[in-house]
């Protein structure tokens, strides 16, 4: 049972429950609901995603053995660094999960081509990311590009995969998402600063030190939240009950990303952006 476990970890399936919120906000705020254009879109995205974990994991395997602090949502799963399963193993899912998401994408293309070109691009920025030869995270452009994927791209793909066109609701939401996504990935990056730069990984953190990082947390955070209110005051927002929960483990991670303590910095960012994405498909369905 080792293996199999091994596995599960290596997947990191905590983090595909991101992707299916962001997709399930872009179907909520599309208005429509089709279960075939549902599962199609989910599979897509899901495969893409989880595709990016196997690549990241690979390509990373060496500087990924001086990590000091890994948490659940840094620093990688550990399994290849830790011997329990070969590199190749993650290089190979990579590869079969990739046929997935070019399958679902294929399917998908039936019903909306634009939601299937849509994932094939998320699908390239999965192997770019980590992957040379553009190995995006290197060039202070990975998390932008992450970010505009998760986002931006899969809320977007949630709603066209349902057959409608985007809303007012829905460009709102991708607002306010995306300066809450990019805050999410800079503090992933603080507790594994010293490790990085002791491997050469060039990440947008370690490029601008932690103290630019710490600001530049804080002043996403307070974007999101200003795009918060505007969309409220625009009526493409329509609940700002529901937008609560967010507001304060936002004001929770703007103070954590001053400490050392690391689970608190991560499991903190993933609270405001699940939180942030829960509570605009809630209002979206309302």
């Amino acid at each position: 049972m080792r293996t199999p476990w091994a596995f599960v970890r290596l997947s990191r399936p905590h983090f595909l429950l991101g992707g299916a919120l962001m997709f399930g906000f872009g179907a909520a705020a599309s208005g429509a609901f089709t279960v075939t254009g549902y599962v199609i879109g989910q599979l897509m995205v899901t495969a893409a995603q989880v595709t990016a974990h196997y690549v990241n994991e690979h390509a990373d395997v060496v500087p990924d053995r001086t990590v000091a602090h890994r948490t659940l949502f840094s620093g990688g799963s550990g399994v290849l660094v830790g011997g329990e399963l070969a590199a190749a193993v993650a290089h190979r899912a990579a590869l079969v999960t990739s046929g997935i998401a070019v399958v679902a994408a294929g399917l998908l293309a039936t019903r909306s081509p634009m939601a299937a070109a849509l994932g094939i691009v998320a699908l390239v920025v999965s192997w770019a990311y980590s992957a040379p030869p553009l190995r995006l995270l290197d060039t202070g452009f990975g998390e932008l590009a992450t970010t505009a994927v998760v986002a931006g791209l899969v809320p977007l793909i949630g709603a066209l995969s349902q057959g409608a066109s985007p809303t007012a609701t829905l460009w709102w939401g991708i607002a306010l998402l995306v300066p809450v996504h990019m805050a999410m990935m800079l503090a992933f990056e603080i507790p594994d600063l010293a490790s990085d730069a002791a491997a050469g990984k060039t990440v947008l953190a370690v490029r601008i030190g932690r103290p630019t990082t710490e600001w530049l947390v804080k002043g996403l955070l307070a974007a999101g939240g200003l795009l918060a209110v505007a969309g409220l005051a625009a009526g493409g927002i329509a609940h700002a009950a529901m937008l609560s929960p967010g507001f304060v483990t936002a004001l929770y991670l703007g103070d954590a990303v001053r400490t050392d303590r690391y689970s608190r910095i991560t499991v903190a960012a993933v609270a405001t952006l699940a939180f942030a994405g829960a509570g605009l498909t809630i209002s979206a369905i309302l």
